[in-house]
């Protein structure tokens, strides 16, 4: 099944299956490829994983060549990462959920910032007090295609595709830093895994974790002060105003 993305992106691509595709005027990426073996320690059942499942494909820096500079000079990246509706055993397939690193001197790691451009998401964030090392806040945030999801600093991750369709998503992050996953491997996972129970999703505490906050749900929300609405395109938002998005090299700008 072919769709058309560059009304939601503003850019010229396409997907075909879970192929994203590149039109003229956008130069090609190779995406990096996560296989369901790669995360087996993080799932619920990790006996029901088949190694070499393909769960979602990542495409890292896309951009028009005549914005590369632009996007350059401010230090960001922009993805595009598609996420292949499936179940491993009763789980629904994610990411397989990171924290950052800190930017230098402060304790404060850096954010990101998340589009929903076609499908459904669950966006699982965990707050990590940074000198307790304690998961504090569990939110999840539902998002459908439009929405923007702000990922706070000191929050570790997981996007979860909850339906049967395939989920496309966009993201600006700080280019060249290292994603942090050991944390959530070392806890086979985030705090809650999302599985299903007789066709419905429920939540499931991980009780590899000492502290397993209670689970706060919301809906994605606008946020205006960050360049983040419904209307525009998050690769469009940042063209319109780069310095909108600062704060994402420099989280103490931060105004949330």
């Amino acid at each position: 099944m072919k769709t058309d993305l560059s009304h939601a992106t503003g850019l010229p691509l396409g997907l075909d299956g879970i192929e994203l595709c590149f039109r003229p005027g956008i130069a090609p990426v190779k995406p990096a490829v996560r296989l369901a073996g790669d995360m087996k320690a993080i799932f619920h059942t990790p006996f029901a994983v088949e190694p070499k499942q393909a769960l979602y494909y990542m495409y890292r820096g896309i951009c028009r060549p005549e914005d590369a500079g632009l996007i350059n000079r401010h230090g960001l990246r922009y993805d595009i990462t598609v996420i292949a509706p499936a179940l491993i055993g009763p789980e629904y397939v994610k990411t397989a959920g990171h924290y950052h690193v800190p930017a230098p001197g402060t304790n404060k790691s850096y954010p990101e910032v998340y589009e929903v451009l076609t499908g459904e998401a669950h966006y699982l964030l965990q707050y990590l007090n940074p000198e307790t090392g304690v998961v504090e806040k569990a939110t999840l945030v539902e998002a459908v295609a439009g929405d923007k999801v702000f990922i706070p600093p000191n929050y570790g991750h997981v996007t979860i595709n909850p339906s049967n369709e395939v989920l496309v998503m966009a993201n600006w992050v700080t280019a060249g830093f290292e994603s942090l996953y050991d944390s959530i491997v070392r806890h086979k996972g985030a705090v809650y895994y999302e599985i299903q129970v007789q066709g419905a999703p429920t939540f499931v505490a991980n009780s590899h974790y000492n502290y397993v906050p209670p689970l706060q749900r919301q809906l994605a929300q606008l946020y205006p002060k960050l360049g983040l609405v419904k209307e525009i395109p998050l690769y469009q938002a940042f063209l319109n105003n780069p310095e909108l998005f600062r704060y994402l090299i420099q989280p103490e700008l931060c105004p949330l």
